[in-house]
């Protein structure tokens, strides 16, 4: 840009001079005869012919003077101008991130305020960029963070960002997403969400489907499409309702295991009830034993319903009854009581500190600790043996429980603390039980900010392990 200045103004300037002298050149000549008319005339030719050579030699001398004054001016004003060039050339050219800034270490000021003016909007420019720069960091950081897959696209359907929850539900790596679509074939849920994408791109207006993956386990996820303003692309959210539905399950289980197993012993009862109002006449033996047998199963419904007020309140039991509770003290009661029920029971029982005291509701522990202990006697062979040890961790206190009993098969083991559910039915409705047992260990633990785990060997016996956490220890 600067050569072609430079060019311009020469060839102006050489035009001017051109013209100048041949405008005035008849004037130069009349004022030559009008000097030269006292010369002898026989010199004069020569004599005009050198001067006209000396006024053009001057001519040319004063055109060189003149545009050399032109290019040294010409440089001076555009170097300022070519300063600024070559500073922002590197940017242009891509070798720079950001503009860099314009130094001049000489020139007019109006070029010095000039470079100042475009300093300063690359300044705010700079720091617009890495507030963006933070914000998208942020962002990003933030969808990376939550529990739902996020998923960006651009008016084309490309995405353009996708979290790792995404990433995981999709069963995709990133690099596999980045600038492409996700209209894969063969893949159903893939192909589903980009459906999804594309009706929220071409109606602006929110797409939802609920997916349901049956691979390993049922899950829950629902699709969401939806467009971004001024139809700068979409944005698609997976969520994983799976707990939802599985709480809505739950309560649906719940509420059919309850009315079962309240409608068996209530069908006995009316049984009972109808033969002794049917029969009158029947033995003494025969009433004693219907009787009995009504009594029985009267226990076995009150024994039920008690277990399930008991989850009831244990979910609604606030922390305000919580205190300072000695396990040796507590474990020490249990097996007294056990051993009351039991006498041919043994128990050994192990604790590595004389006093170890937690943060607890005392009813509710020894409600947890005395499910276990009846669980381990009710399914013993033979004579009940249970060993127990209470244990000091870095970060928590750990109670032990060790039975010799008939186990726990590695299929059911995962379940046995799932409500109503029992290993075996029928064992389970002659000893009484309605699989509410555990169910209650691990509501208890889980009020106390514990963890209940279990193992177990087929014909070996079991193992639970109940775990305080250690902050507990300390509190007042």
């Amino acid at each position: 840009m600067e050569d072609r200045f430079k060019q311009k103004i020469l060839y102006s300037q050489f035009f001017l001079v051109m013209a100048l002298i041949v405008l005035l050149w008849p004037a130069i000549g009349s004022l030559t005869r009008v000097v030269l008319q006292d010369i002898n005339p026989a010199n004069f030719d020569r004599v005009k012919w050198n001067l006209d050579l000396a006024i053009l030699a001057i001519s040319v001398a004063l055109l060189v003077v003149n545009g050399i004054v032109i290019m040294f001016i010409i440089h001076q004003v555009t170097k300022p101008v070519q300063q600024m060039i070559q500073a922002i050339r590197s940017y242009k050219e891509g070798h720079e991130e950001s503009l860099p800034r314009i130094v001049l270490r000489n020139g007019a000021i109006e070029f010095m305020q000039l470079a100042s003016t475009i300093n300063s909007l690359t300044d705010q420019i700079r720091r617009q960029i890495n507030v963006l720069t933070r914000q998208k960091e942020e962002t990003e950081k933030i969808l990376a963070s939550i529990g739902e897959g996020i998923v960006a696209v651009d008016p084309s359907a490309r995405v353009t960002f996708a979290n790792q929850a995404a990433c995981r539900m999709l069963g995709l790596m990133r690099e596999q997403m980045m600038g492409r679509t996700l209209d894969v074939p063969e893949a159903g849920m893939l192909k589903k969400c980009h459906e999804l994408i594309v009706h929220a791109l071409q109606t602006a207006e929110l797409a939802r489907h609920t997916w349901v993956v049956r691979d390993k386990g049922t899950l829950y996820l629902d699709l969401t499409a939806t467009p971004l303003a001024h139809q700068e692309g979409a944005l698609l959210v997976l969520q994983d309702k799976t707990s939802d539905y599985r709480i809505v399950e739950l309560g649906k289980d719940f509420i059919a295991n309850a009315s079962h197993e309240l409608r068996t012993p209530i069908t006995i009862i009316r049984g009972f009830a109808e033969t002794l109002h049917d029969l009158p006449n029947l033995s003494k033996a025969m009433t004693v034993e219907i009787t009995e047998k009504i009594v029985r199963t009267c226990g076995r419904l009150d024994k039920l319903v008690r277990s399930l007020l008991t989850l009831t309140d244990i979910e609604q039991v606030s922390s305000k009854h919580f205190g300072r509770v000695d396990l040796v003290v507590m474990m020490e009661s249990c097996i007294d009581t056990l051993l009351a029920i039991h006498p041919t029971a043994k128990v050994h029982f192990i604790s590595e500190a004389m006093s170890v005291e937690v943060w607890a509701d005392a009813p509710l522990l020894e409600l947890a600790v005395m499910n276990i202990l009846e669980n381990a006697v009710k399914y013993s062979q033979g004579l009940a043996e249970i060993d127990i040890l209470i244990a000091l961790m870095p970060h928590e206190v750990q109670i032990q429980f060790r039975d010799y009993g008939i186990g726990i098969s590695e299929n059911d083991l995962p379940q046995i603390f799932e409500r109503f559910y029992t290993v075996d039915k029928a064992r389970s409705r002659k000893k009484g039980g309605a699989g509410l047992g555990l169910s209650i260990v691990s509501t208890v633990l889980e009020k106390h900010q514990g963890k209940v785990f279990a193992s177990s060997t087929l014909g070996q016996g079991s193992t639970f392990i109940f775990q305080l956490p250690q902050r507990n220890l300390s509190r007042e």
